[in-house]
């Protein structure tokens, strides 16, 4: 088994739930929801493991643990990205 920062899953996980129970961010296409994910991600502290049990340990005891952080920085980043996208598109429409 490879190293693998198993924060990253939990925050896929919340994303797709997030996105898929309706709230604010629905919007986000791909590449949006890409950015949405780094920045939470630089927001969190890694959570690595190198061996299936502790993959197995941390989805367990992890999940429970640091979800609300995770949908915390979720929304912040949320906010960020649509706010980025209101503005660039602002500044696209803007006569020149």
């Amino acid at each position: 088994m490879t190293i693998h920062n198993m924060m990253e899953d939990v925050v896929k996980y919340c994303l797709k739930d997030w996105l898929t129970a309706g709230g604010n961010g629905h919007e986000l296409d791909e590449k949006m929801q890409a950015d949405v994910m780094a920045i939470a991600l630089n927001n969190l502290p890694p959570k690595y493991v190198s061996s299936a049990k502790g993959e197995m340990f941390v989805q367990t005891q992890l999940r429970s643990q640091v979800e609300t952080d995770v949908y915390r920085e979720l929304s912040r980043a949320i906010e960020k990205v649509t706010q980025n996208k209101r503005e660039s598109v602002l500044q696209e429409e803007a006569p020149k």
